[in-house]
């Protein structure tokens, strides 16, 4: 299974979620059988990860790697089963790109919008967490 985590620039929230759900696939074991990445929604520039989110991640102790920004592509579409966006905005925005959702694998992570907590981002860590918690219990 490929997973891939959207939002709008791909140096905070996606990024955040695609580091916290590899921690917890390979908590659980699963990280041979799924594989998590993450893109934006909007052009990039090949930005890097927020400075902010890779300090709350090592502050949480979530392991993350180097990260460059990229776009999603249509292509991204078809490479992976679930395509899970940070907020509404994000959805309509990987619709318009990949041409609609005729398999059904764009979603939000949860049922509201992840915001951009720039207050040390706890709320957006809790939110990505509570979000990926739960995704990997319906995956199971």
């Amino acid at each position: 299974m490929k997973i891939l985590f959207v939002c709008s620039g791909n140096t905070g929230r996606s990024p955040m979620a695609q580091f916290v759900m590899q921690k917890l696939l390979k908590d659980a074991g699963l990280s041979e059988k799924i594989s998590v990445s993450s893109a934006a929604s909007k052009p990039t520039n090949g930005e890097l990860l927020h400075q902010g989110i890779a300090a709350k991640l090592g502050v949480e102790n979530v392991p993350y790697s180097a990260h460059i920004a990229r776009t999603i592509t249509p292509d991204d579409y078809a490479a992976n089963d679930l395509i899970i966006c940070m907020d509404a905005g994000n959805v309509a925005q990987v619709k318009a790109i990949c041409g609609g959702d005729p398999d059904n694998k764009i979603s939000m992570l949860l049922d509201k919008d992840i915001h951009w907590d720039k207050n040390g981002f706890n709320k957006t860590y809790d939110d990505i967490l509570r979000g990926c918690q739960n995704l990997l219990e319906k995956i199971r």
